[in-house]
């Protein structure tokens, strides 16, 4: 079972991994005057944020199809159908607020205080990225629910959980090791990669959350 719901969750940490906000974050701290030291902060950040709300998620969904598989199939169907109905609805939400042809993405006023960001408020935008953004929040229910229904021991829960969000990570982990070398090569293509990021969110968004209600109502249809 461990092994099987692992397998579930892996797809959708790959959906957070290339999440444009938090990788525009962590590389808009690197450029940065702080450069690596912020950007370590703000990852250990949101791991641990993001961490703790998978496992709270998993925790509150553990034991809800024990001993029960009549309930436990209508449970997992109903789930299926409805994140893949959730994902779709944010698809097309970020289809609808892409720029425009031609038009210039509003970059968020956040980025921009980020200059003057020290250790604090780094983690404190890591927390923030890591429970609240509203990306990886169905993400984060969505593996909690496959966790906290493959009916594990507490210690599996936690393992598996631990392995979703390092893998979740891997991204910012990268670009955090990389960025801090401090080339101007490096640096350059940084600043490509959060030009790019920042003008392509809303397409990269609509994407995923497409591939990601099509893996929910797959996995809605197994259950029959």
């Amino acid at each position: 079972m461990f092994w099987h719901a692992l397998g579930e969750v892996i797809p959708l940490a790959f959906a957070v991994i290339i999440s444009p906000m938090p990788l525009v974050a962590v590389i808009t701290l690197l450029l940065g005057p702080r450069g690596r030291g912020n950007a370590v902060v703000f990852t250990i950040a949101f791991a641990v944020a993001f961490f703790a709300l998978t496992l709270a998620l998993a925790s509150g969904s553990k034991g809800t199809t024990e001993n029960d598989s009549f309930f436990a199939t209508v449970f997992h169907i109903v789930i299926g159908f409805a994140f893949a109905a959730l994902f779709f609805y944010l698809a097309l939400r970020s289809w609808q607020k892409r720029p425009k042809k031609g038009a210039t993405p509003v970059e968020p006023k956040w980025l921009a205080a980020m200059d003057s960001f020290g250790v604090v408020k780094s983690a404190g935008l890591g927390v923030l990225l890591g429970v609240a953004n509203v990306k990886n929040i169905p993400i984060a229910i969505a593996a909690g629910s496959s966790i906290g229904s493959a009916d594990l021991p507490w210690s599996l829960v936690f393992v598996c959980s631990a392995v979703f969000v390092a893998v979740s990570c891997l991204g910012l982990i990268v670009l955090t090791v990389v960025g801090g070398s401090h080339s101007q090569h490096i640096a350059s293509g940084l600043a490509s990669a959060k030009a790019a990021l920042i003008q392509h969110n809303n397409l990269i968004m609509a994407v995923l959350f497409i591939i990601l209600g099509a893996l929910q109502l797959g996995r809605a249809f197994e259950a029959f």
